[in-house]
């Protein structure tokens, strides 16, 4: 059993925020890319995103090898990735993503204890590491947080877009 994927095209929510924040005046939303081996995962965190943050899924990746080229063709503000994934995992991915994508927030997810993996994934590239296991109450409040404390770093007058910024 798995979800439905819905690679470059987003989901609905996020078009109709787009919508709404392009006839408001409003920035652009963040376009997310989501990669994990599970396609359950990746539809409930496309959900989370969309619904409770407003962003737009741009693509999606079964493991990291997709993801690289998925981020080469989407160029997402947002990459959010499993660390464990068959093919090449999310720490393997995680330098080329860096490349490919250097203005880019990348958030490590995992089941694993965070605090475990948290020095060794910055050190690859992510810009924070986040717990599985109670994503469906933290990880919107704390992916907004990350966004926020990117957008702050990119001083005033900075242009919203499709590039958050340098990594701080």
């Amino acid at each position: 059993m798995s979800g439905p994927s819905v690679p470059e095209q987003g989901r609905g929510a996020g078009r109709a925020h787009d919508q709404q924040g392009s006839q408001q005046g409003c920035e652009p939303p963040v376009r997310v890319m989501l990669v994990d081996d599970a396609g359950e995962v990746r539809w409930l965190i496309g959900l989370l995103v969309e619904d409770e943050a407003g962003w737009t899924v741009v693509g999606e990746a079964r493991d990291g090898a997709e993801a690289i080229v998925r981020a080469e063709q989407t160029r997402p503000d947002v990459v959010l990735l499993d660390m464990s994934m068959p093919v090449m995992d999310g720490l393997e991915a995680l330098p080329h993503l860096r490349r490919v994508l250097p203005q880019a927030l990348i958030v490590l997810v995992t089941a694993f204890p965070v605090a475990e993996v948290r020095e060794v994934a910055v050190g690859c590239g992510a810009d924070a590491c986040l717990d599985k296991v109670d994503m469906a109450t933290t990880l919107v409040p704390a992916l907004l947080r990350l966004h926020a404390e990117r957008q702050q770093a990119r001083g005033p007058g900075a242009q919203p877009g499709h590039a958050l910024g340098p990594r701080p």
